[in-house]
């Protein structure tokens, strides 16, 4: 099957809807050199670099489809010196579309990257959680209670994290709740939803002690780890409907443990 960039675009927004973006996001359509261009390789990455594109280049890719969005605060000029532009630019240059999905992403049914870890993690009778307008996370429970050692080597050995940060606040885990990426803003909603542990890519220090008080764990596994997972579940989405295309994936975690 043969489809425009068009087509893939509004599919994209049906099944993918911008009012599941949060306000202050921007995503959807980045570059779109011809929106009457076939589809035939895709590439998926969590963010577009110009190393990314590089790879979508050399792979023979037309489209790349990413998590995090190749332009996020708005552009004042056009140039190599700014790194989003440089990606732009090298984007249009060798004809690639670029297409991200974020916060709409985080927040999308069955194949967001919040339902994707949640299935990673068995969890069950899942629901959303999250701050008033950010209602993005999930929360479900387990099949059975467990520590929270065994927890985090369960955690390690699914997202392949080299190393985790932990607060320990002397529960065992039963109700998780996750948020792929940065979730220092959701760790109060995650206690309120009846969390005993929040899992995350990055917390921070003060929502760290904060939890401590709270009396709920923490698990930050990684920004990386924690939103990976997703570009698969869309694969899985474009594949429910379109067949023929050729998928390619580009992991590159710019932080590592060592």
């Amino acid at each position: 099957m043969s489809i425009r960039i068009r087509e893939l675009v509004s599919f994209f927004d049906e099944r993918i809807p911008r009012s599941l973006s949060c306000e202050w996001d921007n995503d959807g359509v980045m570059v779109c050199v011809d929106k009457e261009v076939p589809v035939r390789r895709i590439m998926f990455t969590l963010d577009v670099t110009v190393g990314a594109l590089e790879y979508a280049d050399e792979h023979g890719c037309d489209t790349v489809i990413s998590h995090h969005p190749l332009i996020f605060r708005p552009i004042s000029s056009i140039s190599p010196e700014n790194v989003s532009s440089a990606a732009a630019i090298y984007a249009v240059k060798h004809g690639i579309n670029v297409l991200s999905y974020h916060t709409r992403l985080d927040a999308l049914p069955v194949y967001g990257v919040n339902d994707t870890l949640a299935d990673l993690f068995g969890l069950c009778e899942c629901m959303p959680f999250g701050p008033e307008g950010e209602v993005i996370g999930r929360i479900g429970t387990l099949k059975k209670r467990i520590s929270l050692k065994e927890c985090c080597k369960e955690i390690k050995q699914k997202l392949s994290s080299g190393a985790l940060i932990v607060t320990d606040s002397g529960r065992e885990v039963e109700r998780i709740a996750v948020l792929g990426g940065d979730g220092k803003d959701f760790l109060k909603s995650a206690v309120l939803s009846g969390a005993d542990t929040f899992v995350t890519g990055r917390c921070s220090y003060n929502a760290d002690v904060d939890a401590e008080t709270y009396g709920i764990n923490v698990v930050e596994a990684g920004h990386f780890n924690t939103e990976y997972p997703v570009l698969a579940s869309v694969e899985k989405l474009i594949s429910s409907q379109f067949a023929g295309f050729e998928f390619v994936y580009y992991k590159h975690d710019a932080t590592k443990a060592v």
